[in-house]
């Protein structure tokens, strides 16, 4: 199965299930799929995590419930899994723009969240200098030493809040290599806990020599030889977004049996990236078959 058959397997499956226990690793585990992988796939393809799909899709079809029955606010909202009618109530307003007392009395349906999900043949982040057909390189095994922590689909902010973290403390670091520093992206490190609701780690890395004595509070990891499809991001870094879903949400699908599923996948940064002003060009590698 490729991802874009994956996908619309899982968006099935949550169909089918959406007043039972869903999550998304239940999800990813049902069609098959690396955890880590499927969540970026899903998000970039759909532009919402598997856990904001679940929830828009149980919020509008309690919308429906609404409208169609005399069911007291308080069992939909405990049937579309929610703790108490006050947090169904609180998401409710943000989807819909009233409470569910509101939205029943005014009987006038509002849009509800489709099944359908369309994918565009090209995505609007391509004028933004994306390479559409990518290098492919050999890139030899690197160690690596730096500054790590879980995180879920979308949080480019909090990720980036890492790097001065990590840069303020680089000289601790010993027999470094000049020129690069790394991010890294993976499913798990043995010395980094995914907290609830993550789904990989992201490690801000210096290339080094050996990984004997990394500094307190620091991880190492040796990322083994491969082959690698390799991106260029061009522009300022809040534009990031634009190019990962184009990566992951049209390019690895659409090569998904060269896409190899289980290895992390690297974002190299050297002179041509101003960490200053968060501007220039960065490459991002994807690990594939050989």
């Amino acid at each position: 199965m490729d991802y874009l058959d994956g996908t619309k397997k899982a968006i099935a499956f949550i169909e089918a299930n959406l007043q039972g226990d869903l999550s998304p690793e239940s999800v990813a585990s049902e069609i098959g799929f690396s955890e880590f992988h499927f969540h970026r796939i899903f998000k970039a393809m759909t532009g919402e995590t598997i856990a904001e799909h679940i929830r828009k899709r149980r919020l509008a079809l309690a919308a429906r419930r609404l409208l169609l029955s005399d069911q007291p606010i308080i069992e939909i909202a405990l049937e579309a899994r929610f703790e108490s009618q006050e947090s169904f109530t609180r998401a409710f307003k943000k989807m819909f723009g009233g409470t569910p007392n509101i939205y029943r009395k005014s009987r006038i349906p509002s849009p509800i969240v489709g099944k359908e999900i369309f994918l565009p043949e090209l995505l609007i982040h391509l004028r933004n200098g994306v390479n559409m057909e990518p290098k492919i390189v050999d890139r030899g095994e690197e160690l690596v030493v730096g500054m790590a922590d879980s995180f879920h689909e979308g949080e480019h902010k909090e990720i980036g809040e890492l790097w001065p973290k990590f840069m303020a403390r680089v000289s601790e670091i010993h027999d470094t290599k000049s020129g690069y520093t790394l991010g890294v992206c993976a499913a798990s490190h043995p010395d980094v806990k995914l907290q609830d609701g993550d789904t990989f780690v992201y490690i801000a890395a210096m290339p080094v020599k050996d990984l004997e004595n990394p500094p307190k509070g620091m991880v190492a990891m040796k990322i083994p030889a491969s082959k690698y499809a390799v991106f260029t991001h061009k522009g300022p870094i809040s534009e990031l977004p634009h190019t990962i879903r184009y990566i992951w949400g049209t390019w690895v699908p659409r090569n998904s049996d060269r896409h190899k599923k289980n290895a992390p996948d690297l974002e190299i940064y050297d002179e041509r990236f101003n960490p200053e002003t968060l501007d220039g060009e960065f490459d991002i590698y994807v690990p594939i078959n050989n």
